[in-house]
Parts: C-alpha cells; structure tokens; sequence
C-alpha cells in the first residue's frame, strides 16, 4: 500500500476566482497542469514512493515538497 500526499497549491477554479476575485488568474496553474503529478503517483513509475509529500504550487518545480 502507497500512502502519498500532493499539495496542489492555489488552482485556476471558479471557486477559487469566486474566493480570490481580485487575484490574477494566470498566475496559477490549471488543474490540467497538475494532472500528470497526479497521474505519475497513481502509476507504476511511483511504486516506490510512499510517505511522501509532493508540491505541485506555481513558481516551484512539481516533485518532493521542501
């Protein structure tokens, strides 16, 4: 069993532009655009990881969360 955990950090949603009405939308990602760290965990290529958290926010590089 895999236990794993991604923050996907502000995402580009209508409930989010809803909240944030002020804040610039294509400053973040879309949940597209997070989609493949999500598809890489659920995959054999990841069955080795597990414990782990994995950050998915603008600016940085999707992988192990600092």
């Amino acid at each position: 069993m895999r236990v794993n955990c991604i923050n996907p950090g502000g995402t580009r949603t209508s409930m989010r532009a809803s909240a944030f009405p002020t804040e610039d939308p294509q400053k973040l990602k879309t949940p597209a655009d997070i989609m493949p760290l999500y598809l890489w965990l659920m995959g054999d290529d990841s069955r080795r990881k597990t414990g782990m958290t994995f950050d998915a926010q603008p600016g940085r590089k999707p992988g192990i969360a600092q």
